[in-house]
């Protein structure tokens, strides 16, 4: 098991395991979340999953800039041998992957502070705008969250599909390659 924290050319760090990981766990229930109360009439319900959700957002955001950051800057490892435009399509993937979550973690709190509101984080503390009211682009930011969630999803579907290819059809051993394995 490597326990280096920097990417080699035939492994991930432990750093970037454990961003995809955590990051994988954030985003996902984070999606889960957002579609199970995004068609809810208001109410007690969608109050409560909606305030779950932006907890569970403010909390994650920093994290998941984080999680960009450190992809952009690390070196990944050499990409597992496949067709020229199956690697294309990959790569394009994993970076609107890494477009999407940026997107959805600067445009979250921006939802909230479009309202001059503070974030609410269960009740423990709540973030200030540190901009004045800017009503104007509520919705619009709304609107681009909520496309990029549902651009997330056949992200996230065709990521997954890789994984499958490789991991069964392949036979490369992707898996163990981000868990440390390899």
């Amino acid at each position: 098991m490597s326990s280096s924290t920097q990417d080699s050319p035939t492994s991930y760090g432990s750093v970037s395991r454990f961003n995809h990981w955590l990051g994988a766990l954030l985003v996902l229930a984070l999606l889960a979340i957002g579609l199970y109360f995004e068609d809810m009439p208001k109410g007690d319900a969608r109050k409560f999953w909606r305030g779950l959700h932006i907890a569970i957002g403010a909390f994650a955001s920093l994290f998941l800039l984080w999680r960009v950051y450190w992809r952009v800057r690390s070196t990944s490892p050499l990409a597992l041998p496949q067709q020229p435009a199956l690697q294309k399509f990959a790569q394009v993937v994993h970076v609107l992957l890494l477009v999407g979550i940026a997107v959805l973690a600067i445009t979250g709190p921006l939802i909230i502070w479009s309202t001059g509101r503070a974030i609410p984080v269960f009740d423990l503390l709540s973030i200030p705008s540190p901009f004045p009211e800017f009503r104007a682009l509520h919705e619009p930011l709304e609107e681009v969250h909520g496309f990029t969630a549902d651009a997330m999803l056949f992200l996230i579907g065709f990521h997954l599909l890789g994984v499958i290819k490789h991991q069964f059809i392949d036979r490369d051993g992707i898996l163990k390659r981000m868990s440390g394995r390899a």
